[in-house]
């Protein structure tokens, strides 16, 4: 069922990025020097959250799955990269960014203790072709103290933009994670209860693993004057997170929020030096989404494991600035016996805004700034690196939205909320680890003859280490067994 948002107050904490980076001025100079510096970091997303309304959403369903069994293992999601690589000219400046119309990064739980987990990604373009090396990051666990128990909720609804100078459809959606605490064998509890504390001598904590989004565009539903462009969307806002939870006799029940917010770009889609040149992409009236949520539930005595809620992370910068800004997430274990760690992800967002300053090239051609939207070239939002000494765990939060400047300028945020989870030695934990996918991605029959690509099927031994030999929207990576207990 369908619900308006909650939203629910958290103590956050700002942190800014450990280095600083600066522009390589041998690439178009001229136009780098127009950009600005990044700003300070901001909770900017959570505050346009709270304070923006949700536009109409139709034909709401949601489902819930759990796996079929509990496991004494788990496979935990740390995040993602995913960058475009098509260029044209220039290798970094000139790279071709698109809409969103898919974008899945998530890990398949195995079945059991001896079969695999799997890493899964996939993206879409909109119309044009392209190619990425997407990658995810993750660690294990494994004890016979640890009960598992993964699944995921299916969100699909139909969204409509606002009949405005300035359309935009900001879908705001609040569903809940309910875990059956008879399953994963944890005791009921009167009491509602921190998502940090124990449940009758067991802690217990829900994490995140990853998504699976799919947007599509049904001409039936729009306008006869304004027919589907592409499946996809421009994209400002993009947050997904588990937020509070409490026990009941029966359930653990964890907020679930969702907010996707889509707008068309500064220049309609396209590019406009009148009388020369008006390439116009419209904006979607109405959209259908599929959203699959991943997450695992993880329960164990307090002697063997504890789960620590962190401060969330945000960063902001202008779009144009392609490195990540890598920021110290450093937690200190609850007990002396806990003296192994690792992290996972809470909740992790995107968002666009206006820049401090408009590039110069972009106020001649009249860039509209109040359409939100943008290209995006570069999503990143992962736990890169962790160290333990002692007591005292130390990972490296590495995260970036970015677009190439042939995109308008805007500033960009990026926000991640973080559980760090510590346990006794009597539990195998790995290093962060690396997946690695490969998608590449023809141009459709609707993308201008200009930037029309298709790569993909070229079968030359460069050509298939480069695009793979084929197109392939979607890639699947078996992860390697773990130890076992």
């Amino acid at each position: 069922m369908f619900t308006p948002l909650t939203i629910k107050k958290n103590h956050k904490h700002y942190y800014r990025s450990n280095k600083q980076y600066c522009w390589n001025f041998s690439i178009i100079a001229f136009l780098m020097i127009l950009t600005p510096i990044g700003a300070q970091a901001s909770p900017f997303i959570d505050e346009v959250i709270a304070t923006s309304q949700s536009t109409p959403i139709n034909n709401y369903s949601r489902q819930q799955s759990l796996s079929s069994e509990v496991r004494h293992n788990v496979y935990i999601w740390q995040g993602f990269e995913h960058e475009w690589q098509r260029f044209v000219a220039l290798r970094n400046a000139g790279r071709v960014p698109h809409r969103i119309s898919k974008l899945h990064n998530y890990i398949q739980q195995p079945e059991d203790s001896s079969s695999h987990a799997s890493f899964h990604f996939a993206q879409g373009t909109g119309v044009d072709g392209n190619y990425m090396n997407p990658k995810g990051n993750y660690s294990t666990i494994e004890s016979e103290s640890i009960n598992s128990l993964s699944g995921n909720v299916l969100l699909q609804w139909t969204d409509e933009i606002t009949d405005s100078s300035t359309p935009v459809a900001n879908n705001k959606i609040h569903d809940i994670i309910s875990i059956p605490l008879d399953v994963i064998h944890t005791p009921s509890s009167h009491t509602d209860f921190n998502i940090d504390t124990d449940v009758n001598n067991n802690a217990l904590t829900v994490i995140l693993q990853g998504i699976q989004l799919d947007l599509s565009c049904n001409n039936d539903l729009q306008p006869e004057s304004n027919p589907c462009n592409s499946n996809g969307m421009w994209p400002y806002i993009f947050n997904i997170a588990i937020d509070q939870c409490e026990a009941t006799e029966t359930h653990y029940n964890c907020d679930l929020n969702v907010d996707i917010y889509r707008a068309w770009t500064p220049n309609k889609g396209g590019f406009q030096l009148p009388p020369l040149f008006e390439e116009i992409k419209p904006l979607n009236h109405r959209l259908d989404y599929t959203l699959r949520v991943h997450f695992s539930a993880i329960s164990a005595p307090p002697t063997t494991f504890s789960p620590q809620t962190n401060d969330d992370i945000f960063t902001s910068k202008d779009i144009h600035q392609r490195r990540n800004q890598n920021t110290t997430l450093e937690t200190y274990s609850p007990q002396v016996n806990l003296t192994q760690s690792t992290h996972a992800i809470r909740s992790f967002g995107f968002a666009l805004s206006n820049p401090e300053l408009l590039e110069q090239h972009w106020q001649v051609l009249g860039s509209d700034t109040s359409q939100q939207g943008r290209y995006i070239g570069k999503l990143s939002n992962l736990i890169s690196s962790h160290k333990q000494f002692n007591q005292n765990s130390q990972a490296t939060i590495s995260q970036s939205l970015w677009a190439p400047i042939t995109v308008v300028n805007a500033t960009s945020h990026t926000s991640i909320g973080t559980r760090s989870l510590f346990f006794a030695d009597n539990v195998f934990i790995s290093e962060t680890q690396t997946a690695k996918g490969k998608l590449c991605i023809n141009s459709t029959e609707q993308a201008p003859a200009f930037s029309r690509w298709s790569m993909c099927n070229y079968k030359g031994w460069l050509a298939r280490i480069i695009y793979g030999g084929k197109q392939q929207l979607s890639h699947a990576v078996t992860l390697p067994l773990q130890h076992q207990y």
